[in-house]
Parts: C-alpha cells; sequence; structure tokens
C-alpha cells in the first residue's frame, strides 16, 4: 500500500517537475520539457541539461555551466564522485541555481535555493 501510494505521488509530480524546476515558471519551463507521457528516465537527473546542473555539486557547478557534457562524463565514469557531503547546486540561492555558492564558507546561502522558498 506504502509502495503504491509513494509510486502513485511520484508519477503526479513527474508531470509537474518542469514548473516546479524552472526558476520563474511564470515565465519559463524546463528545456527540453519533462512530459509524464513516458516511462523512461532517460531524459530525468543529469542526462537533462538543466535538471542536471541543478542537482550537480554546487563546487562543480561553473565547470559544469561550461561544458556539461564532459561533466556528466566525469560523474558517468566516476573520476568526480558525486557524494551526500556534496550539496546539489539548487539548494543554493542565484539566478541560475547554485551560482551564489561560497566555496569558502559552504554554509552561507544552503538551503536558500529558490526551490525551498
Amino acid at each position: 500500500m506504502i509502495n503504491h501510494t509513494r509510486s502513485e505521488d511520484a508519477s503526479r509530480l513527474k508531470s509537474r517537475m518542469g514548473s516546479y524546476a524552472a526558476p520563474n515558471p511564470d515565465k519559463d519551463v524546463v528545456h527540453p520539457p519533462i512530459t509524464d507521457n513516458s516511462k523512461s528516465r532517460a531524459q530525468m537527473g543529469f542526462n537533462h541539461i538543466q535538471l542536471g546542473k541543478m542537482l550537480c555539486p554546487a563546487k562543480y557547478l561553473a565547470d559544469y555551466i561550461k561544458d556539461p557534457h564532459e561533466m556528466k562524463s566525469k560523474f558517468d565514469s566516476g573520476s568526480l564522485k558525486v557524494t551526500a557531503a556534496l550539496w546539489p547546486a539548487y539548494l543554493y540561492p542565484g539566478d541560475i541555481a547554485g551560482e551564489d555558492f561560497d566555496s569558502e564558507d559552504i554554509l552561507e546561502g544552503l538551503f536558500r535555493g529558490y526551490l525551498l522558498e
């Protein structure tokens, strides 16, 4: 019963993810759009250019913005590890999620990203 409920909740969220992930949902949507008509996850997470930017550890965000495909390759190969100790960019503020990350003070701005407002 719990798994069914969780699955049902997640499937409802998927169709709205493009609105939630956009910094200005009244003006923007996520590109490419996230659709709910597919069970495929091929365009989710790091496979989606905008969602990948939000999930990217904040300390690697500048490199990810410069070359998202190269950074994704590094994450996929394990040459750069994405661990729980590295906070994702979406937890930090900025016009681009994580843009205001301060590597000298990682607690500054933490949990102030627009998704958490």
